[in-house]
């Protein structure tokens, strides 16, 4: 079944309004996330991956840091505390007006450019992980946790490109609503070819062929979505994501009998 991309957090309506947009949002938010289970392999490290990580240069969390920007260290007082302090390490309250972009040091835009998300992702894991701040005070394993999921969500939204999509339109104020069916006749019926030719298939060549095919399509929209949120054709923009999202449910159905 479907599931929504990376779930959304509250700071979502506070960051558009840092930005300036001040758009009315009509839809509510969905709750902040958890920390992901183990069959998230994604995004689940665990506690001696982490150690490891620890042992290892703190100078690119640090990097991190330092260029965000951010506000006053509750605990030393120095400035410049993002999402934990480049001076005495101690991890900071989560700020609401921090989007996800800012976490990572990039644009507000759908290409990423840089290639090291998963790096800068990791490089967080190693201040912000719950497992190693377990000697802290309950006030900064608390706000570990919560920088944690953040971050977790933050990564798992920017990795992909539909969930990167919806959080770009949600950024700006635009209604999205997830659960809406598509009634355009030749797409149903796409869909529907390509959901037999899925159970068909006989062997992994044939799978591998029709996923393929179905990413090509996705591809195709996703710069279809690229062009028009570039140009703030929203409503092109928002059809766009429809359309990925189907496509992207049938590569999840490929997946699932390869």
């Amino acid at each position: 079944m479907w599931r929504r991309p990376g779930q959304l957090r509250l700071h979502l309506a506070a960051a558009a309004g840092a930005a300036g947009r001040g758009a009315r949002r009509r839809n509510p938010l969905p709750p902040v996330p958890t920390v992901p289970s183990s069959s998230s392999s994604a995004t689940t490290t665990t506690t001696r991956d982490l150690a490891a990580f620890a042992r290892g240069s703190s100078s690119s969390s640090r990097s991190l840091s330092d260029r965000a920007g951010g506000g006053e260290c509750w605990s030393c007082g120095a400035s410049g505390a993002f999402l934990s302090c480049g001076s005495c390490g101690s991890v900071q309250p989560v700020d609401p007006a921090v989007d996800y972009f800012r976490i990572f040091g990039l644009e507000r835009e759908y290409t990423i450019k840089d290639n090291n998300l998963e790096g800068k992702y990791k490089d967080w894991q190693k201040k912000l992980h719950p497992d190693l701040v377990h000697s802290k005070s309950e006030k900064e394993r608390a706000f570990a946790a919560e920088q944690s999921a953040l971050v977790i969500d933050a990564y798992r939204t920017l990795s992909k490109p539909l969930s990167r999509a919806l959080y770009l339109l949600q950024l700006e104020g635009i209604p999205i609503d997830e659960e809406k069916t598509i009634t355009d006749p030749e797409l149903l019926m796409e869909m529907m070819e390509i959901r037999e030719a899925v159970n068909d298939a006989s062997d992994s060549q044939t799978l591998e062929k029709i996923q393929s095919q179905i990413k090509r399509k996705l591809e195709t929209w996703s710069h279809s979505f690229q062009e028009a949120f570039e140009r703030r054709d929203f409503d092109r923009a928002v059809k766009a994501t429809q359309r990925m999202r189907y496509y992207e449910r049938a590569v999840e159905e490929t997946i699932k009998k390869l």
